[in-house]
């Protein structure tokens, strides 16, 4: 046993240790509270919300946040679907009309900084933006922005969301802030990924022959990138960026009377089937559980899919209530390890039991988060029987 007194760099480079880790909690806590609040305002937007809606107010509510944690007043944030077309948007200048709103998201996500964070898939800081060829000025600019740090909402490697935060003075950024944000988007990328429902597809069995319980090997967990910072004197050269969302590309010559007309046809195409794929919202299951399977939260369409009223689902045991005997346990055991943290997510088709005995066939994705501070299961089902 060593009886001898810590020496002065021991104890320094324990006080350091010390403070790295109370920092970390610290961040953690920070991204976590984010998180709630996003599901409160999914839950305060009510039984049946509209879809677009309820993006717009996720989209105000994921500013509202970053802005604080950075301290910056000017920000800006594109949703976007698994296509890459933006089907949401807030501008830094306030509300603008439709056509120029168009015009400089096309501009942005062609040649700006979100861009270029949109091809790395990385986390993009600019110093100073008079040298860093990454920040494109857009004309007629409301605001005065000397350094950036825009941040991708990651799931699965596909891009959801795009958040750009400015501050008009040099330097701003620190890379504290960007590790936050990275923790932040996380979180984020998790409420999105549910509220819109963005895991893929997947085929459905023949009725006439109930399967087996299927889990899906993909992982619902996507790190971000490291964090890279060009030298404002230097930056790097930038890699071709994405091409921009069809709705959103901007014109350099003037179109013809008939070109003009079949853009706006597509574009009339493209929000048709933006409203009709949001529209799936309102065909959803959405619930919250704790470990044991016991209701926090469930919409009525849950309850209707097994026959309940809303108010009988919190007299149940809880959402292994709703599973048949054949595949109990194996719904029980992942949903067990998502919340303890062992697997990313559940995501599975098993055969459900209505309230009158008769059987359903339904497919149930979820992913582990924390509301006010405690982990639960939070997640969308539906019927495809």
């Amino acid at each position: 046993m060593d009886d001898r007194e810590p020496t002065k760099e021991q104890l320094i480079q324990e006080l350091k240790a010390v403070r790295q880790e109370f920092e970390q909690v610290r961040l953690e806590n920070q991204a976590d509270e984010v998180q709630a609040e996003l599901l409160r305002t999914v839950l305060a937007c009510g039984e049946h919300p509209s879809p677009t809606l309820l993006l717009r107010a996720l989209s105000q509510q994921v500013l509202r946040s970053a802005n604080r944690l950075t301290r910056v007043e000017d920000s800006s944030l594109f949703l976007l679907d698994e296509a890459g077309t933006v089907i949401e948007s807030v501008l830094a200048r306030g509300a603008i009309i439709r056509q120029e709103r168009e015009s400089l998201v096309g501009r942005v996500l062609h040649q700006g900084l979100a861009g270029w964070v949109y091809q790395q898939r990385q986390i993009g800081i600019i110093t100073d933006t008079t040298l860093d060829e990454r920040w494109l000025q857009l004309p007629g600019e409301p605001y005065h922005v000397r350094s950036v740090l825009c941040v991708p909402v990651l799931r699965n490697n596909t891009v959801l969301a795009i958040i750009t935060l400015m501050h008009p003075d040099q330097g701003h950024f620190r890379a504290q802030m960007a590790e936050l944000m990275e923790a932040v988007a996380v979180r984020i990328g998790l409420v999105l990924e549910v509220v819109r429902c963005l895991s893929p597809e997947r085929e459905t069995p023949s009725v006439s022959s109930p399967p087996g319980l299927r889990m899906s090997s993909g992982s619902a967990q996507s790190s971000v990138p490291p964090l890279r910072s060009p030298p404002s004197a230097d930056p790097p050269s930038r890699p071709p960026p994405p091409p921009p969302p069809p709705s959103n590309r901007p014109s350099s010559s003037r179109p013809s009377p008939g070109s003009r007309r079949r853009r706006s046809h597509g574009d009339d195409l493209a929000d048709d089937l933006r409203h009709s794929r949001l529209s799936r919202l309102n065909t959803l299951g959405l619930y919250i559980v704790v470990w044991d399977g016991k209701f926090i939260y469930a919409n009525p369409k849950l309850a209707k899919i097994f026959g309940y009223k809303r108010q009988e689902l919190a007299n149940l045991k809880g959402i292994f209530s709703l599973v048949t005997n054949e595949h109990y346990d194996r719904v029980s055991e992942q949903v067990y390890k998502c919340i303890r943290g062992q697997t990313d997510c559940v995501s599975c088709i098993f055969q459900g039991q209505r309230k009158g005995g008769k059987r359903v066939l339904v497919e149930i994705y979820g992913v582990r988060t924390r509301f006010y501070g405690k982990p639960v299961l939070l997640g969308v089902l539906r019927d495809i029987s």
